[in-house]
């Protein structure tokens, strides 16, 4: 399967805010007289989850996107989405049983994704599609 651009871009782009977010966590930890190591490998291993969490997300809507068969794709997206959280709770246990890992950096980092993604809506870098679509079909989005 060809990975489609908007998926490339996208993930991109959480992959940039990530990287901000978890720099300015290393920060705040640094400010707060709690940094040491395994913060950054906690930021690391949460953000670098985090963003192929993402990116799992975009090819899984892409592949359900191209099934003609709705049923089969509402299935597929069910199963990404249980393998992925189950994912994402192995991630969490691995932060928190290993000394390498701040486990409270790792699972802040977790939310990297999502904060990214409310910081684009706010500096208005990003609207979603249904605003887009109304725009372009002469609709009020505000309605």
């Amino acid at each position: 399967m060809k990975i489609q651009q908007a998926t490339k871009r996208e993930t991109g782009h959480i992959a940039a805010g990530t990287l901000c977010f978890s720099v300015a966590m290393n920060l705040v930890f640094t400010c707060l007289g709690r940094w040491d190591i395994t913060v950054l490998w906690g930021a690391l291993l949460g953000g670098g989850f985090a963003v192929l969490n993402f990116f799992l997300l975009g090819l899984t809507v892409q592949k359900m996107a191209a099934d003609p068969n709705e049923k089969r794709g509402k299935m597929t997206m069910q199963l990404s989405y249980t393998l992925r959280m189950l994912f994402t709770l192995f991630i969490v246990m691995l932060a928190i049983k290993l000394p390498q890992f701040s486990w409270p950096a790792a699972v802040i980092a977790l939310f990297f994704p999502r904060l990214t993604i409310l910081a684009m809506q706010l500096l208005g870098m990003y609207r979603p599609a249904d605003d887009q679509t109304q725009e372009k079909e002469g609709g009020d989005p505000s309605v």
